[in-house]
């Protein structure tokens, strides 16, 4: 059921022209609302005049197109009814540039006549975050309609100001304007999550240079790389702006601990950095036994104390056996996500983790590829270590069997507030998955999102794939698999168990760190 506060804005969007008129002499919670029905009801007109008038000093832009109408306007709740994805299309490109025009014009009012007039109306961020991340497929196309935007508004903006009355004195094109010429109040971020490949790397370069003495700079926040970034790094990194990066994420990119001097002596300068996953490393053997890969790893250590907002650390594909505390050891804040896959951790490591003053404050621990069960007991230490706060833990790939799972059960069942788990690759019976599921009502029942292991007897020899998981679907028996699924499945209904997810993916995302905050 619609809210009246919705259905008078949708009454109202119908008539673009007064509406507009209206808008001065509306409350601030009628902004709110109105974007969403004018957004939906694709009223570009009303778009731009609410992003024009708008009177916060931000506007956030997905958790508007995200947040449900049907209910109070702070709720949490959320209606599937009421959610729609951004896509490419002509209607959302003309629908983002109104957007854009919406704040050119406020940004030429505010250039024109005294910015002292609009006390209430001074609009300080456009936030586009959160629209993309790394649990699905860059929207490339979607990125171009802001860029090409952007690029609009930069032009325009420029013209503006080199028009505007600085002495009443006309400019030729070769000036050059300085921002500290215009007030403040002229000045609105745009906000953004950026990701770098190669089919995006020039036009989102370009983006981010025209920020030199721009009104309209593009800042961002989520940084991610998909690609061979040690090469590309010298070019974008100085381009982001130091204190509005959040997170910098390199992981699907590759480098050497050889060429790790530069790249972290770059991401020093960002202060507020509060997650690193830094590119998966090729190193696989013992490193520290040559000095010049020794002194990178140490100039690596170094740097990481320095960064005293960072709260997540990705690494992927170095061998750590043994090395974890001196990497660790030297942080004097608390991790609350480590991401150590595939990094040959050893019963040293585990029990320096559990030991450590992390430990009570992890909330993501991501062990993927390490062999668990030759150290079973020094894991079932740092479970019992991180109980009272973990809530995403994955273990994929780890070699675990039946008689090793039923040892860990209990210690999983410690971490009560556990929502997220991993269990792909690992050898272990419907039988087994069955009884863990029985007992998750209540003894995990914030549980929603599980990851499938391997079912040993939907395929003959099925052990021998343990480490290559990508190699399951042949030897795999799908009918056998769908009857214990099935068999899962429906005791999870019958008991109505808070699991709402089975992933299948051999590296599952199921929850971000700041999501799981």
């Amino acid at each position: 059921m619609y809210s009246l506060t919705y259905l008078s804005a949708r009454q109202l969007v119908q008539d673009e022209e007064a509406t507009c008129k209206l808008l001065e002499f509306m409350p601030r919670i009628m902004y709110i609302i109105l974007f969403k029905v004018a957004f939906r009801e694709n009223k570009k007109k009303l778009l731009c005049e609410l992003v024009k008038m708008w009177p916060y000093s931000q506007l956030k832009f997905q958790q508007l197109l995200q947040t449900c109408w049907c209910w109070s306007w702070t709720s949490s709740e959320k209606c599937p009814e009421c959610q729609w994805s951004v896509i490419h299309s002509e209607s959302n490109r003309g629908k983002i540039d109104a957007i854009i025009l919406g704040l050119m014009k406020y940004i030429r009012k505010v250039l024109m006549d005294d910015p002292q007039q609009l006390p209430n109306r001074r609009l300080r961020q456009l936030d586009m975050t959160g629209l993309f991340n790394e649990r699905f497929i860059w929207n490339l196309r979607f990125v171009r309609l802001w860029t090409i935007s952007v690029s609009r508004a930069h032009i325009h903006i420029f013209r503006q100001q080199a028009t505007c009355d600085l002495g009443s004195q006309a400019r030729n094109k070769e000036t050059k304007v300085s921002l500290a010429t215009f007030p403040m109040e002229a000045l609105v971020n745009l906000l953004v999550d950026l990701h770098v490949e190669p089919s995006s790397e020039e036009f989102l370069k370009v983006a981010l240079q025209d920020n030199v003495n721009s009104l309209l700079p593009v800042l961002c926040r989520d940084f991610y790389c998909t690609y061979d970034f040690a090469v590309k790094a010298e070019k974008f990194l100085p381009l982001l702006d130091p204190l509005a990066l959040r997170r910098m994420d390199l992981i699907h990119s590759s480098i050497t601990l050889g060429d790790i001097r530069w790249l972290v002596s770059q991401i020093i300068s960002f202060q507020n950095l509060k997650s690193l996953k830094l590119p998966t490393f090729a190193e696989k053997g013992q490193w520290w036994k040559d000095p010049m890969l020794k002194a990178n790893f140490d100039f690596l250590v170094e740097k990481l104390n320095q960064l005293r907002h960072l709260r997540e650390i990705a690494l992927r594909g170095i061998c750590l056996s043994g090395q974890l505390e001196y990497l660790l050891g030297g942080l004097e804040y608390s991790l609350e996500s480590l991401r150590l896959s595939s990094c040959s951790l050893t019963s040293k490591d585990l029990t320096y983790l559990s030991q450590s003053h992390h430990s009570s404050h992890l909330i993501k621990l991501d062990l993927e590829g390490n062999n668990i069960t030759d150290q079973l007991d020094s894991f079932l230490k740092l479970l019992k270590s991180v109980s009272n706060s973990l809530r995403w833990l994955n273990v994929s790939m780890c070699r675990i069997k039946d008689a090793d799972f039923y040892k860990i059960l209990p210690y999983l069942y410690s971490c009560a507030r556990l929502s997220h788990l991993g269990l792909y690759g690992n050898p272990l019976s419907g039988l087994s998955i069955f009884i863990f599921m029985k007992q998750c009502k209540s003894k995990l029942p914030k549980l929603k999102a599980v990851s499938v292991p391997v079912f040993p007897e939907c395929g003959k020899d099925l052990l021998q794939y343990n480490r290559s998981p990508v190699l399951l679907q042949r030897p795999m028996g799908n009918e056998v698999f769908s009857s214990v699924m099935n068999k899962i499945l429906q005791s999870s209904t019958i008991r109505q168990e808070a699991i709402n997810q089975f992933n299948f993916s051999d590296s599952p995302e199921m929850g971000d760190y700041f999501e799981l905050q």
